[in-house]
């Protein structure tokens, strides 16, 4: 009885214990304001100070993946990948910020790869964008005619083996390759 008693005793104090590190993990209430205070200091961390300003949040299909789309007060477009947990919370996973137009990803999520394209289309001169993978046979076409700003993205076959990098190639409304 007594062992009965100690090893639900040890199940009990595991539970508690992990839960308490999961809502840790997970503390990002979902929305804007509270999004935008963790990636300012999340994106602070070890560099000086970068105060982004969230433009956009993209869910990637039905993953409990999310996009961020921010701009930094330097105007740099950048991303973050967040997780929505159990608990209907986010945690930040990793991002980036720099001076391109346009970048590409890949990220991982819990039902497979996805090759996302965040950034923006100054004057809207760009139409549409190519991501050519690499690695293995496979590109995806992105229309960002309409948007300033932009997060568009695409399931990545698992018989790709190296999703990334990626050659983008930009194309006018004309269909023509706009020179970078």
């Amino acid at each position: 009885m007594k062992k009965a008693i100690y090893f639900v005793s040890i199940i009990i104090l595991i539970f508690i214990g992990y839960s308490w590190y999961y809502v840790n993990q997970y503390h990002i209430e979902d929305n804007r304001t509270a999004i935008q205070s963790n990636l300012t200091e999340w994106s602070s961390r070890g560099s000086g100070s970068i105060h982004p300003d969230v433009i956009e949040v993209v869910q990637l299909d039905d993953t409990s993946s999310y996009i961020v789309l921010f701009q930094t007060q330097s105007s740099h477009m950048g991303y973050a990948h967040m997780i929505k947990g159990w608990n209907g919370k986010f945690k930040i996973t990793h991002s980036g910020h720099g001076t391109n137009i346009v970048k590409y990803q890949k990220i991982q999520t819990n039902k497979g790869m996805y090759g996302i394209i965040v950034g923006k289309n100054p004057d809207l001169k760009i139409d549409h964008i190519i991501a050519d993978l690499y690695d293995g046979d496979f590109s995806f076409s992105s229309n960002v005619r309409a948007d300033e700003k932009f997060v568009r993205y695409e399931k990545i076959p698992n018989d790709i083996e190296e999703p990334f990098p990626a050659e983008l190639t930009f194309y006018d409304k004309e269909g023509s390759v706009i020179k970078k």
